[in-house]
C-alpha cells in the first residue's frame, strides 16, 4: 500500500469504517476478532496466502465456501472484502502512481485487487494459531 494520497482523495493506509486510527488500540483489537472458519476468516487466509499479488472479489469467490460447502458468489465475496476494508484488515492494491490495480475477472470485466493490511496479516497469524 502506498504512503501518499492519491487522485481519488482517500488515504489508502487509513483504517476505515467503525474503528479509526483515533480509537484505543483495544477497540481496534476487539473489532478485528474474526470467527475461525467464517467467510471473513477464509478471505483473510486466502489473501495472506496470495500475498502481494492480491485478489479480486471474483478470485476470492472461488476459494470461499458457505456452510453448505459451495463457493460463494462474487457479490458475497465483494461484501466480505468491504467488511475487511471497514475493519482495516484489507485494502486496495495501488500501482506506482496511486491508482487502484484492476485485474480481469471474466472476459470484458475487471475487479479491484485487494491485499491484506499489516493488521490483516496479524489477524491471519492469529487464525493460523487458532
Amino acid at each position: 500500500l502506498m504512503e501518499q494520497p492519491n487522485l481519488w482523495g482517500f488515504d489508502p493506509n487509513q483504517v476505515g469504517g467503525k474503528v479509526g486510527n483515533d480509537h484505543p488500540e483495544t477497540s481496534q483489537r476487539a473489532s478485528m476478532r474474526v470467527k475461525s472458519g467464517s467467510q471473513k476468516a477464509q478471505a483473510i487466509t486466502a489473501l495472506e496466502e496470495r500475498g502481494a499479488d492480491g485478489m479480486t472479489a471474483y478470485d476470492l469467490s472461488t476459494v470461499i465456501f458457505n456452510g453448505a460447502g459451495r463457493e460463494i458468489s462474487p457479490n458475497q465475496a465483494a461484501t466480505r472484502l468491504g467488511e475487511l476494508r471497514d475493519q482495516g484488515l484489507a485494502g486496495y492494491l495501488f500501482d506506482q502512481v496511486g491508482r487502484p490495480v484492476e485485474r480481469e475477472t471474466t472476459p470484458g470485466n475487471t475487479g479491484i485487487v485487494h491485499v491484506l493490511t499489516r493488521f490483516g496479516y496479524e489477524v491471519s497469524m492469529d487464525l493460523r494459531l487458532a
